[in-house]
């Protein structure tokens, strides 16, 4: 049997095989780019005033759209004694830190926090923890954030719930 020049010359083709992994490659490329889209979008399900709260801010397209000014006092009493102490987070927080207290999720795990270091370094068993801040939003007046009479070690977070701990941005 002879062999023609044409018949060996002729280029293999790879048409119609199907390239193994493909439906991998694509199913990750779907679940990246859809992540990509939705995550900064998150913003609209929570019930809150985001210039606000700042919730939903991270990672998101509304990253430094304004400037808060941040007024902090922050106490806690003992329920028994009904003594007093005043709180310096600057004492424990560096300065990125402090912008816990108008970030209302960043605030409750502060609060969290000192709750245990005061539970394990004094004998204060169930302290009574209080933050009166004040935010100024874009140079506006200084309004409360959060409710200066609630106790903070007893409350809980969700960004998509109504807190009645985070005053609303009253229009000015």
């Amino acid at each position: 049997m002879k062999v023609s020049k044409k018949e060996v010359t002729k280029k293999v083709s790879n048409k119609g095989t199907p390239i193994k992994g493909s439906s991998w490659i694509l199913g990750f490329v779907i679940i990246y780019t859809s992540l990509q889209l939705l995550i900064p979008l998150r913003h609209l399900l929570y019930k809150r005033n985001l210039q606000w709260t700042h919730e939903g801010s991270n990672f998101s397209w509304r990253m430094m759209a304004d400037h808060h000014d941040t007024n902090v006092s922050i106490t806690i009493e003992d329920p028994r004694t009904r003594d007093v102490y005043i709180v310096f987070p600057e004492r424990l927080l560096n300065d990125k830190q402090l912008t816990m207290a108008h970030t209302p999720y960043m605030l409750f795990q502060y609060i969290q926090f000192l709750k245990q270091l005061t539970k394990q370094e004094t004998d204060i068993k169930n302290p009574i923890i209080r933050a009166d801040i004040q935010v100024s939003v874009n140079g506006k007046p200084f309004q409360y954030m959060y409710d200066p009479t609630c106790n903070l070690s007893e409350v809980n977070y969700s960004p998509f719930k109504d807190l009645k701990w985070i005053l609303p941005l009253k229009k000015s």
